[in-house]
């Protein structure tokens, strides 16, 4: 039995998520499967390829030196069993809301000048991922915490946070609060793609959370009929404008993350251009 496909896959999850259960999660196959198939591949290349031990495995040198062998045969293969008369693949970037907030715009018309031959598909999701395992999207933009070992991932840029206030209210008038000056009142929160988190405050002072959305409609909306007061990064300003409501900066708020995020052995051709352009545009 030579070296197949399977091997590869293996080696590169393991490798890369630096524990064979993580990886076989990853896979979708039993820890024990996953085992066997790794011991298989490194008998056939007649090198210990993984350390083991009980914090999890880590590359040796064969293992270092094989990865990018590894990582270039799967490409290869990818690549190679791809018809050569069908349409390019496009490049399917999943986000909750805002995409690359104030950088979108021009994202899409670099991207439409310097790489026409793959389209650029931006598609609002729920989970990102979830729709990531399932190849749903190629990558995701993630707003707040930081992705998990399971997936590549970048910083790309910050976002500032922004007060939400109903028109009428009294701290409308303000040209910036502080978080301190939110407590006294009630909040909306986002709990499915939002980013406010209790941390922001100290554990005794926090102000209450009185409506719960799913949707950022449902949280506009609450907020301009005066349920309560709401915080964002600073694209909703520029988004989700409605004479009801008035994004108020947030002087003393740490600003919102955003990375990139996708899988380990991702094919798409035009992936690396796509983090390239991105790094560029946000400087």
């Amino acid at each position: 039995m030579g070296v197949e496909f399977r091997h590869l896959e293996a080696f590169l999850a393991a490798a890369e998520e630096g524990s064979i259960s993580r990886a076989a999660r990853l896979l979708r196959v039993t820890q024990p499967a996953l085992s066997r198939t790794l011991s298989q591949l490194e008998q056939q290349v007649g090198a210990t390829l993984l350390r083991r031990s009980a914090k999890g495995v880590e590359l040796t040198a064969a293992g270092m030196a094989f990865r990018a062998k590894a990582t270039q045969a799967v490409n290869a293969f990818t690549e190679a069993v791809s018809s050569p008369f069908d349409a390019p693949r496009p490049l399917r970037v999943g986000h909750a809301w805002a995409a690359l907030g104030r950088f979108t715009t021009n994202l899409i018309q670099r991207w439409r000048v310097e790489h026409p031959e793959y389209p650029l598909q931006l598609r609002q999701v729920d989970d990102l991922y979830v729709k990531l395992d399932e190849a749903v999207i190629d990558i995701a933009v993630v707003r707040g915490q930081r992705p998990g070992s399971r997936y590549r991932h970048e910083l790309l840029y910050r976002e500032a946070r922004l007060a939400a206030v109903p028109a009428q209210h009294q701290l409308a008038n303000r040209r910036s609060v502080t978080l301190g000056e939110l407590v006294p009142y009630d909040l909306v929160v986002n709990t499915a793609s939002g980013t406010t988190e209790p941390y922001l405050w100290e554990e005794n002072r926090r102000p209450a959370v009185t409506v719960e959305v799913a949707t950022v409609d449902d949280w506009l909306s609450n907020i301009a009929a005066g349920a309560g007061l709401g915080i964002t990064p600073d694209p909703s300003s520029q988004l989700y404008q409605r004479p009801e409501i008035v994004y108020v900066p947030l002087s003393d708020a740490p600003p919102v993350t955003v990375y990139l995020a996708w899988p380990p052995h991702s094919s798409h051709p035009a992936l690396r251009d796509f983090l390239a352009i991105a790094r560029a545009l946000v400087g």
